[in-house]
């Protein structure tokens, strides 16, 4: 069984994780696509996808790239909110822009 948990976006890129059982197996599989913007054309330019054996996984992959709060939520599975929630708990407001701190904002909306 395939299942999104989690997806977001930001201009002319977004990314789905699915979460897949089969045969008692579970994985997760993060599928993305950037689009390619030309004369009001768009056309996919990248596609592909990354495996991952856990979902804390993937959000260590997710985290550590740069400025990945400016991303934007667009579905957060019920099942991930309590784990994103802690995460959102732990990160120190103190340190952030006031540009961060609205798109934290976005995030925290996406997690009630």
């Amino acid at each position: 069984m395939e299942e999104c948990i989690f997806a977001w976006s930001l201009d002319g890129f977004g990314s789905k994780l699915f979460r897949i059982t089969e045969t008692g197996n579970l994985r997760f599989i993060n599928r993305y696509c950037a689009m390619d913007i030309d004369e009001n054309v768009q056309a996919a330019s990248l596609n592909g996808e990354y495996e991952y054996q856990a979902f804390e996984e993937f959000w260590e992959a997710f985290t550590d790239q740069p400025f990945w709060l400016r991303f934007r939520p667009i579905f957060i599975h019920k099942d991930y909110k309590p784990f994103l929630r802690d995460f959102f708990d732990h990160i120190p407001q103190r340190s952030l822009t006031m540009g961060e701190i609205c798109r934290l904002t976005l995030w925290l909306h996406k997690l009630d």
